[in-house]
């Protein structure tokens, strides 16, 4: 159970950077900070998916509200406009908890208002429910805030939207092209008969990171309502005309299936809240035609390679296990010239193909699948497409790059100079060793001749020369280099052109690396930075090495700290990004579901506890 403390709460540097994420396994979602102030663009109470999961639309972008007792008025929300934050809320925060779904508590002078948001799966809806645990009657005021704009964009003033009253709440329409938003309150209210826009929302992460921050939000008025000592009001907002509701039996129903997710994955209670983050990520999907991995909530998309790399951990949350053959046999039908689709574009559908490197991340997807169910099944299915992907790729090399006699692949000319080309270049041919090694294991339980013996011994001669010095490091590699995750990749990979020994050497001077760098904030800063997915890779390659028991204990100490939950935990991905506390983690810096996937795996693997 995530949760913080007052002091935390009302300390705003905590309470609008750390985030909280529901799914509704169709690619919407609703997510903030757990002050509830919208630091992000992607912020929202109701985000649907149009054509789950692309086409993600943010409907409602938040709710304030209001409460007056005795006359004296308290401004529950947060939000950030030029130059100030207006209202406070977040002072008057004295808990927030995050077990099934977020819950927060207000202290009004010592009257206790408590909030909850819930998001059932596949229904485009969201709660918004409140208890007032005080022993007097309060009066709330509900002011809807809404855009209607693709979720990566602003909206900016216009004319308004077209609002029809119901018997029990409003339906709004913004586009006949657009889905319709139905709000209502779970008893009578009174409404005021003025619409107004809210100018300059300010939000403070995307300032760096796209070109403008601040958006205009449209108000339909306040909704205003009596709550009794003991009592509980919902709002709800949905794409479809709710029928009338008990929020108490949606609560029951909602934790019973988030249990039954949590016993499905089998993780130890410490870890629990991976299993969360694993679900989170699994959608329906109608862009390849089963289950979808959506690799960042609510950040990114169906980015194919991430997909497969996490594909094995996230698959433990699913109770419709054998998603993965759907999925893997669309990325088949969908290949062209030898490589796999690599993304699925949000807005237009458009598939790319822009990342030869595919049939790299395809290949490991299938062995992991393999070890998993102790058969080479996958591997017999799937054969014929991997012995083509591997001869259009010795032909025309990887994206136009280089194949050497030695069979190595340089791909110097596509990426950054400096190690970071070092390294790139090592975890591909890594991973074109291992794609050429996994041919010739379904090959040979096929009964089939082996093809790339040959091939494969000129790379395990000359891999370790060509990326590595001497002591282990990687080459062009200084004190001072920020950690890649990597740079551990090769170390775990089902098939490594390294030896035990090299794997022994470059595992020392990584994992040396990364336990100094815990106390090196400096080292934490790139984007491509995150120890904990370092972590998970050296904890599993150490544990191979009787040698190194005392780094592997060491690690696994890290590891524990990492992916247990505690002050620095992010909601969003439901784990740490990085040991330390730092400003420039991002959450669309690494993918998380490729976090959570390599975390359960490993947790899996090692029977972590």
């Amino acid at each position: 159970m995530i949760s913080y403390t007052q002091k935390q709460l009302r300390n705003s540097a905590i309470s609008t950077s750390k985030e909280w994420l529901l799914t509704d396994g169709d690619g919407g979602y609703a997510c903030s900070t757990i002050s509830f102030m919208n630091t992000r663009r992607q912020h929202s109470l109701l985000t649907v998916s149009t054509n789950f999961p692309l086409k993600r639309f943010t409907l409602l972008n938040k709710l304030d509200e209001e409460v007056i007792i005795d006359g004296k008025s308290y401004m529950l929300s947060t939000n950030q406009y030029p130059g100030t934050i207006f209202p406070e809320g977040f002072k008057y925060l004295s808990k927030f908890v995050f077990d099934h779904f977020p819950q927060v508590t207000f202290d009004l002078d010592g009257r206790q208002i408590t909030k909850k948001v819930l998001m059932p799966r596949e229904s485009s809806a969201v709660y918004c429910h409140y208890e007032n645990h005080s022993n007097e009657a309060i009066t709330i005021r509900l002011l809807p805030l809404i855009s209607f704009r693709p979720k990566d964009m602003l909206k900016k003033a216009g004319d308004g939207f077209l609002v029809d009253e119901l018997p029990d709440g409003v339906r709004i329409i913004a586009d006949l092209n657009l889905p319709k938003l139905y709000l209502k309150l779970s008893q009578i209210y009174s409404t005021s008969p003025e619409s107004h826009w809210y100018y300059d929302f300010i939000y403070e992460h995307d300032t760096s990171l796209y070109d403008n921050d601040r958006e205009d939000l449209f108000n339909i008025g306040f909704w205003e309502t009596e709550l009794e000592p003991g009592k509980g009001l919902t709002f709800a907002a949905s794409t479809r005309d709710l029928a009338e509701f008990e929020y108490p039996e949606i609560e029951a129903k909602y934790i019973e299936m988030v249990e039954n997710k949590r016993a499905t994955a089998g993780l130890p209670k410490r870890f629990v809240h991976l299993s969360d983050s694993a679900f989170n990520h699994l959608a329906r999907s109608r862009a390849i035609r089963s289950h979808a991995i959506v690799d960042g909530y609510p950040y990114g998309g169906l980015t194919i390679r991430d997909s497969l790399v996490s594909m094995d951990g996230i698959s433990y949350s699913s109770d419709k296990m054998k998603y993965e053959n759907e999925y893997l046999y669309d990325m088949v039908a969908n290949e062209v010239s030898g490589t796999f689709p690599s993304t699925v574009d949000e807005e237009t559908f458009h598939v790319n193909y822009n990342d030869q490197r595919m049939p790299l991340y395809f290949a490991l997807a299938l062995k992991r699948l393999a070890e998993k169910d102790k058969t080479t099944d996958w591997l017999k299915r799937y054969l014929p497409v991997l012995e083509d992907a591997a001869e259009i790729l010795m032909q025309n090399n990887i994206g136009g790059s280089i194949m050497k006699g030695t069979n190595l692949i340089d791909i110097s000319g596509g990426t950054d100079s400096g190690y970071v080309t070092v390294v790139e270049n090592a975890t591909v041919n890594a991973l074109w060793y291992n794609l050429l090694k996994t041919i010739d294991e379904a090959r040979s339980s096929d009964g089939s001749q082996m093809t790339y013996g040959e091939a494969t011994a000129k790379i395990e001669s000359s891999y370790y020369s060509q990326f590595f010095a001497a002591d282990g490091n990687y080459k062009g590699v200084g004190e001072g280099t920020v950690l890649l995750s990597d740079m551990a990749l090769p170390l775990v990979l089902p098939f490594s052109p390294l030896t035990e020994r090299q794997k022994e050497e470059v595992f020392r001077r990584l994992s040396s690396r990364l336990l100094d760098s815990l106390g090196k904030p400096e080292l934490h800063a790139g984007p491509g930075h995150a120890c904990n997915l370092m972590a998970i890779y050296l904890t599993e390659s150490g544990s191979t090495f009787d040698s190194c028991a005392e780094e592997t204990a060491k690690l696994r100490e890290v590891l524990t700290e990492l992916l247990t939950l505690h002050e620095f935990t992010n909601c969003v991905n439901g784990l740490p990004r990085c040991g330390i506390h730092h400003a420039g983690h991002y959450p669309r810096d690494v993918s998380t579901s490729v976090v959570t996937g390599e975390a359960i795996r490993v947790i899996k693997k090692l029977k972590l506890r």
